[in-house]
């Protein structure tokens, strides 16, 4: 009965990181074009069909109508489907990661599961216009004041001024760095944002930024003349590392000397 139990809530977990995933992307798609994305309908963007119910389930919904709309038949592009997966994905690891055992691990879980799909979120838009949205790095800042202003009242891996610690650690050497024209002003704020709200944490994250980024960069290079390498999918996947094992890492680093 538990394992069933688990399983349930794991569905409701990934299916609940779908419904943020396909609301950001209508966020990341109207606010550009100064839509409404509260009120309005969702719609073909063909032939204008406003969208059901049972059209708008993530995943299975692009599943079952082989990624066309249902009306016309009109090709829906994938990254619906991908960020909905991404989103739900990500929410499923931090589920499975962090649980809700404790008072504790319920409140990093709760947070996390926001974080994760704004992680999403950014590494698309990134990707796809080389900018990271300021409402992504302000929505993260956020979490960050929810975290420390937590950390007074319950137990944490984070004090609270290991948060603002955090938010500077990291983001003036990046504020350096993107004066000399060697980073984007989005990767700073992002870095500022999500170290408020991990600490410590955010040192191995960029850490892990840097390894991998470097190398997805030394391919590219080594495959193509020119491309343009955005450094916030390499952030946002140091930060989702972070948030779950970094001060494990840091632990684990500290007792080895």
């Amino acid at each position: 009965m538990e394992t069933f139990l688990y399983g349930v809530m794991c569905f409701l977990i990934f299916m609940f990181g779908g419904c943020l995933g396909s609301f950001f992307n209508v966020i990341l798609l109207r606010v550009p074009e100064k839509k409404d994305f509260v009120k309005a309908r969702s719609q073909c963007p063909e032939c204008e069909h406003t969208l059901t119910w049972y059209e708008l389930v993530p995943v299975f919904s692009y599943v079952f109508q082989r990624g066309r709309c249902r009306k016309c038949m009109t090709r829906i592009s994938a990254r619906y489907l991908l960020m909905e997966l991404f989103c739900g994905g990500g929410c499923l690891w931090v589920f499975m990661t962090l649980g809700f055992d404790r008072p504790i691990d319920s409140v990093q879980t709760i947070i996390g599961l926001l974080l994760f799909p704004i992680l999403v979120a950014l590494s698309a838009e990134d990707i796809k216009k080389t900018e990271i949205p300021y409402w992504c790095t302000g929505s993260i800042a956020v979490l960050g004041v929810i975290a420390t202003v937590l950390s007074l009242f319950l137990p944490s891996n984070v004090l609270w001024y290991e948060h603002l610690i955090g938010a500077l650690i990291i983001s003036v050497p990046f504020a350096v760095f993107c004066y000399l024209g060697a980073m984007g002003g989005g990767d700073v704020q992002l870095v500022a944002a999500a170290g408020l709200l991990l600490g410590w944490a955010i040192v191995p994250s960029v850490l892990i930024a840097m390894v991998t980024g470097g190398i997805f960069g030394i391919f590219v290079k080594l495959t193509r003349k020119r491309a343009t390498i955005c450094f916030g999918p390499f952030l946002a996947l140091g930060i989702a590392a972070g948030y779950l094992y970094g001060h494990r890492i840091i632990q684990e680093y500290s007792s080895m000397w």
